[in-house]
This record gives structure tokens, C-alpha cells and sequence, in this order.
């Protein structure tokens, strides 16, 4: 994908500039020297805190209420320079660390948002108009208009950039940078903009404490999907000190419930769901004693009696540490049997949830691809031939004919047991 992520970044580089330069020459440059400098001080000490939102490779900063105060302060142009300059933290500039390439996105996806939000402004007249009413809704619609194009951009890039499709990326980003979270930033942008007008400079000390505040109030928001996602890594690692197989097992199966997932066009917020399940599906197995898990010998029906126990004890366990309610369920239900000879409640077709029928058909193929106490691993093709006679039996023909299409745009990610490790 790194052609068509650097002609997008091309491409948004030279509308940056020309919106950019067509804003400046249009519209007065309002902000005196000392307000320059105020806005921008204030908008790197932000930027250099940025709030990181766990497991979505994303952090939001909270230099967006100075760059919009800005806006509705001076109108456009100072807005585009906060944000287009100001917006550049410390992190950013460290390019053995960092690819460059995020460095002018970033810069041109600001300045996008700043110039059409700042452009709108300009057009309805905010910059002249009194505190009232009428300027509430211009100030209100202006902010949405920045927060719609910042998350259709980020969407548009990441969506490029990883292979997905556009409209559940921009679906799941949604829900993630939440539109909540940009409001309580434009009610505080907007009581700062009032201030400072009314009392000049001297305001901005006293707003630096909310902002911060703010910021804490968000950081805890976000400790808890953080905490979360430590706890499943830590039952995942407990796992391996157990049974290195199952959790590795469980890492592959992960990935490839992902993959087919969104071979099947599942949202990008089932997808996360579906991994998360993933994960825990086997979590059961650590009430098992060993020398049933790795008993090479065809199991006792008492020992086949404690096997068919550990879906309900993942799922049992997994309602303590999943931020996700539909998890235990599927966990439950992923060795259940398309014909309806499975188990733990002998659920058929389409009764059994769709996401454990995708976890069901990747740990099919894992189990096949790896080698066990009581099975060799064979390969890919052989793997395909097992799954298709499984079809309609065990597995969902559905999921099967998806895990297929997976494997064949690169099968190498998944053949001789190697472990999955393609960047998402």
C-alpha cells in the first residue's frame, strides 16, 4: 500500500497549501504579536501530553480547544497556523523513530480541518457576529465540521494504509474519537475565546488548569479500556506459563478470526470484538489438567467430559476481563457444530453466533497447521481439503469459502506453522 498512501499524502499536502494559502490571502490576518504568541505557546505545551486511545494506534490531543479558541478569537488564518505549527510535538520531529510520512499527514490533515472549519466561519460571518444565539450555532457547527473532516481524513489514511474498507474504518474511528469528547473541547474553547476577549491575555493562566483537568478526566476514561486489554494480556501470558501451545494457539487464531472477519466485511468494531474473543477462546483450558490436554491417547469419556467443560469456564472467567458483553457468549459457543453435534449446547446453522462459527473455523485450521501431542501439523493445501470436507458438518460453508479467499491473497502468513505477525 505505500504507493497509494504516498499519493494520498500528496495529494492532501497540495490541497493543505492551496486551501491554506487561499484562507490567508482572503480573509484578514486579526491576532496581534503577543496573541500570536500566547496561542502558540499554549498549543505546544499541549501538544507535548497528547492522550493515547488504547489499541487503536491513535492519540488525541487536546491542542484541538487552543487552535479552535484561536478560531473563533481571529478567525481563519490564525486558525490554520495553530494548527498547522502549533500542532507539532516533540515526538513528531524524532524521524529514526518515527516515519516522516505521518509527520506532513498530520500537518496536512490539521490544516485541512482548520482551514474548511476556519473557511465556514469566515463565510458565516463569525469572526463580526455577537455572543448570542446565532453565534452559538455558527461557533457549534464549525466545531463539528472540524471533528467530521478530522476523522474522515484519519479514516481515509488508515483505511489505505492498512488494506480495509474506508466506510467501516470511518464507522469504527467514529466511535472511537468521540464526537462527546470534541463538544466538551468546544464548550471549553468557546469560554476561553469569551474571556480572552472581554479580559484580554491576561485569562490564559487561569484556563491552563481546566485544560489540564480536562485532559486527567479523559486520560481515566481511557485507563479503563487500557486496563482491559492488560488484563487479557496478562491471563494470555499466564496461559503460556501453563501451556506455551494454547497460547500461542490462541494468538494465531486471533489473527486469522480478524482476517476473515473483515474478509467477510464485518464492521471494524465487530472485528476488535472478534479478536478479543479470539484471544480468550481457550481460556478454559487452564482448569485442565495437563495430561489431558497433552495425552496423546484417545481421551477417556470422563476426560472428553472435563474437555467439553472449558468453553463454559472461558466464558465465565472472560465476563470478568472483557470490556466487551457479547464475548463470554461466543466464547461459549466456539465449539459448537454447524450440523448441531457440538457442544456445550448442541446449537445448529444459525443459531450458533457468526463470531464463534469465524473462531470455530480459524482454530480448525490452526489445529490442522500445527503440531499437537496427538497430530502432526500438515500443510496449507491439506489444511484446505480437511476444512471442505467440513463444510455443512462442522463448519459454516460461509466462513470456510472467506478463510479460503484469505489464504489465497498470502498464504505464506499462515503456512508452516509460522506465527502471524502482519502489522495492523
Amino acid at each position: 500500500m505505500r504507493k497509494e498512501i504516498n499519493r494520498l499524502i500528496y495529494v492532501l499536502s497540495v490541497l493543505a497549501i492551496a486551501l491554506s494559502t487561499y484562507v490567508i490571502k482572503s480573509y484578514p490576518f486579526r491576532a496581534g504579536l503577543t496573541d500570536v504568541l500566547i496561542f502558540f505557546a499554549l498549543a505546544l505545551i499541549l501538544e507535548a501530553f497528547p492522550v493515547e486511545i488504547p489499541g487503536r494506534q491513535i492519540a488525541l490531543s487536546m491542542g484541538f480547544i487552543v487552535s479552535y479558541a484561536g478560531i473563533l478569537l481571529f478567525g481563519a488564518p490564525i486558525g490554520i497556523l495553530l494548527n498547522g505549527l502549533g500542532s507539532i510535538s516533540p515526538e513528531e520531529l524524532n524521524f529514526k523513530s518515527h516515519d516522516p510520512r505521518r509527520f506532513i499527514f498530520n500537518r496536512a490533515n490539521l490544516m485541512i480541518c482548520a482551514g474548511l472549519s476556519g473557511l465556514m466561519y469566515e463565510i458565516l460571518k463569525g469572526p463580526s457576529l455577537d455572543f448570542g444565539w446565532r453565534y452559538f450555532l455558527v461557533a457549534l457547527s464549525v466545531a463539528l465540521i472540524y471533528w467530521f473532516s478530522n476523522v474522515t481524513l484519519l479514516s481515509l489514511a488508515i483505511s489505505i494504509d492498512k488494506g480495509r474498507g474506508f466506510i467501516g474504518t470511518w464507522v469504527y474511528y467514529i466511535s472511537n474519537i468521540s464526537i462527546i469528547t470534541y463538544l466538551l473541547h468546544f464548550f471549553l474553547a468557546l469560554v476561553i475565546a469569551q474571556s480572552y476577549k472581554l479580559l484580554g491575555p491576561i485569562v490564559m493562566p487561569i484556563y491552563i488548569v481546566p485544560v489540564f483537568i480536562a485532559r486527567y478526566l479523559f486520560i481515566l476514561a481511557s485507563e479503563v479500556s487500557r486496563t482491559y486489554d492488560q488484563a487479557i494480556s496478562t491471563l494470555i501470558k499466564l496461559l503460556g506459563v501453563f501451556d506455551s501451545y494454547t497460547s500461542n494457539h490462541s494468538l494465531r487464531v486471533a489473527q486469522l478470526s480478524e482476517d476473515i472477519a473483515r474478509e467477510m466485511g464485518l464492521s471494524e468494531v465487530q472485528v476488535e470484538r472478534i479478536r478479543n474473543a479470539a484471544l480468550l477462546h481457550d481460556l478454559g483450558k487452564i482448569g485442565l489438567p495437563l495430561n489431558i490436554l497433552n495425552k496423546p491417547d484417545k481421551l477417556t469419556r470422563e476426560e472428553w467430559l472435563q474437555i467439553y467443560r472449558h468453553p463454559i469456564i472461558g466464558a465465565d472467567i472472560s465476563k470478568e476481563v472483557s470490556r466487551f458483553k457479547e464475548v463470554p457468549l461466543w466464547i461459549r459457543h466456539h465449539h459448537e457444530r454447524y450440523n448441531g453435534n457440538g457442544y456445550p449446547d448442541n446449537l445448529k446453522g444459525e443459531e450458533i453466533p457468526l463470531e464463534s462459527r469465524i473462531i470455530a473455523c480459524a482454530d480448525a485450521f490452526d489445529a490442522i497447521t500445527t503440531d499437537r501431542p496427538y497430530s502432526r501439523r500438515r500443510g496449507i493445501e491439506e489444511a484446505k481439503a480437511e476444512l471442505s470436507r467440513s463444510m455443512g458438518t462442522q463448519l459454516d460453508p460461509k466462513v470456510v469459502s472467506a478463510l479460503f479467499r484469505v489464504l489465497e491473497k498470502n498464504s505464506s502468513l499462515y503456512d508452516d506453522n509460522q506465527k502471524i505477525v502482519k502489522e495492523k
